[in-house]
C-alpha cells in the first residue's frame, strides 16, 4: 500500500479588512479590493460631507492595515446594511470587519453575527453617549458576542474638507488597521492594547475616560481609547463584547482560535477524499502537531512545551459510530493562549463529499 502524504498546512491571512459605508461614488453593493487611500479615492472618489468610509479607509490604512474589500452602501439603514455584508460573501480572505460610524444596537448585532458566519472579528464603532454604547452592546446576541469588540469613545481627526479643523470618527476602523499592524509584527495572537498601541492620526478624543470608567466600560465589554502621556492616544483594552461572562472575552484569545481554525479547515481539505480510518487520522494528527509546534515556536501559547501548550485528537475518541458512518471526520484541537493561561477546546469537522 503507499504511503500517504498529505500537503502541509499553511498559516492563512488575518489582516484583511471588509470596510463597509458611504462613499460619494462608485459602484454600490460590490466589494473592491483597494490596499492605498489613493486606490479607495480612484474608485469611490474623495471625503464628502457626513460621510465617514473615507476617513475610516484613511485611519486603517495610516494605523497599518494594508489590504481592504471596500463597500459602498446604498443607503444607511439595516437592509443597506445587510446587503453591503452580502457583497462580502465571495470574498476569500475576510478576517476584519467595520462598519465606520454606524453604531446603532441592531447594526452592531448584525456585524457581529456576519463575523462569526465568516469565521472573522468584527469591529464596532461607539454611539455617540456611553449610555448608548452600552445598550447597543447589550442587543448582541450570546452567540456572537465573543466575535466582536467595540471601543470608547469617538476620535477627533483632522477634517479632510477643512484641515484646519476637526471632526469625530468611530474608532474600529483605526483598531483594525493596529490589530493588521501587530499581527505582521508580532502575531495575531498578541495583545493590541496599552501604551505601545498608539491609534495614529488621532489628536483628540469626544471624551476622556478615566481609570474608573475603562474599568467599568471594560466589565461590560467595551475598550476604552485613552491618552496616556508619553504615549499619545491608544487602544487600552482587548475584551469582547461579551465582558467577562463570555468564553471568548479576549480579542487575541478569539482572534487566535479563529486563525486556527480556518487555518486547520483549509489544510485538510484533503480529508474529504480519503478513508476515514486509522491511517488518515494518525497523519492528520501529525500534520495538525507540526503546525501547532509552529505556532508554539514562535510563542503563539502559554506553555512552555508542547505539551502543556496544545494538544490534538483525532480517532474513536472524537467520533462515533455515526459520525464514521456518515464519513464526518472530527479533529478536537486544545490550545492554551497567553491570555488567559488556561485551555480552550474547539472542534474541526470536515465531511467527505
Amino acid at each position: 500500500m503507499p504511503h500517504r502524504i498529505a500537503p502541509r498546512i499553511e498559516a492563512v491571512s488575518t489582516s484583511t479588512a471588509g470596510l463597509v459605508g458611504e462613499a460619494g461614488q462608485g459602484p454600490t453593493d460590490q466589494a473592491v479590493l483597494v490596499t492605498s487611500l489613493s486606490e479607495f479615492q480612484g474608485v469611490f472618489g474623495g471625503p464628502q460631507p457626513g460621510q465617514d468610509l473615507f476617513p475610516g479607509v484613511d485611519q486603517f490604512f495610516d494605523n497599518g492595515g494594508r489590504r481592504a474589500w471596500v463597500v459602498r452602501l446604498g443607503g444607511r439603514g439595516l437592509p443597506d446594511v445587510r446587503h453591503g455584508l452580502a457583497a462580502l460573501d465571495d470574498v476569500d480572505d475576510l478576517n476584519l470587519l467595520c462598519l465606520p460610524s454606524l453604531a446603532a444596537g441592531r447594526i452592531l448585532a448584525e456585524g457581529a453575527a456576519y463575523a462569526r458566519g465568516r469565521r472573522a472579528f468584527f469591529l464596532g464603532d461607539p454611539a455617540a453617549s456611553r449610555r448608548a454604547t452600552l445598550e447597543a452592546v447589550r442587543a448582541v446576541p450570546a452567540a456572537d458576542a465573543g466575535h466582536a469588540a467595540v471601543y470608547f469613545p469617538r476620535l477627533r481627526v483632522p477634517d479632510p474638507l477643512q484641515p484646519s479643523r476637526t471632526r469625530l470618527v468611530g474608532p474600529a476602523a483605526s483598531v483594525a488597521g493596529l490589530l493588521a499592524r501587530t499581527d505582521r509584527e508580532r502575531g495575531v495572537w498578541a495583545v493590541a492594547a496599552g501604551t505601545t498601541a498608539h491609534v495614529a492620526g488621532a489628536v483628540g478624543l469626544a471624551s476622556a475616560v478615566d481609570d474608573r470608567a475603562a474599568a467599568t466600560l471594560r466589565a461590560r465589554g467595551v475598550n476604552a481609547i485613552r491618552e496616556a502621556p508619553g504615549h499619545g492616544i491608544v487602544a487600552w483594552g482587548a475584551r469582547t463584547v461579551g465582558g467577562e461572562a463570555d468564553e471568548w472575552k479576549y480579542v487575541p484569545v478569539r482572534r487566535l482560535a479563529l486563525f486556527i481554525e480556518e487555518s486547520l479547515d483549509r489544510g485538510l481539505q484533503w480529508t474529504v477524499f480519503e478513508p476515514n480510518d486509522e491511517p488518515t487520522w494518525n497523519l492528520v494528527r501529525r500534520q495538525v502537531e507540526a503546525f501547532l509546534e509552529e505556532l508554539h515556536r514562535q510563542g503563539a501559547f502559554a506553555g512552555a512545551t508542547p505539551e502543556t501548550s496544545y494538544l490534538v485528537r483525532c480517532g474513536e475518541d472524537t467520533m462515533t459510530q455515526s459520525d464514521l458512518n456518515q464519513g464526518i471526520l472530527i479533529v478536537e484541537v486544545g490550545v492554551a493562549p497567553l491570555r488567559p493561561a488556561e485551555f480552550v477546546i474547539f472542534r474541526i469537522h470536515r465531511k467527505r463529499s
